[in-house]
């Protein structure tokens, strides 16, 4: 493996690492405010939530615990919502 190909994966990672890392850290601060965020909700409102964070959708996904291609459907849906609503 060339030096180049190495930086760049290591780097990926790095940066996949860092995005786990605030997402966590953002759920973190809301659990220490005694406000569960996620407590109760359904998977899609759960989905709404977090994407309102602004998490990627992998990391959505693995925090609701569904796939990103779920996630994905779901911030569509919400979308194409938020569309209608305001017509």
């Amino acid at each position: 493996m060339k030096k180049i190909e190495f930086e760049d994966k290591l780097i990926r990672k790095l940066d996949e690492i860092a995005t786990k890392i605030d997402a966590l850290i953002q759920l973190v601060a809301f659990i220490a405010q005694g406000k569960n965020i996620l407590k109760g909700k359904t998977k899609t409102k759960q989905i709404e939530i977090l994407a309102r964070f602004g998490l990627r959708r992998d990391i959505i996904a693995l925090l609701v615990g569904t796939t990103p291609e779920t996630v994905s459907v779901r911030i569509s849906e919400m979308k194409k919502k938020q569309k209608a609503e305001r017509k």
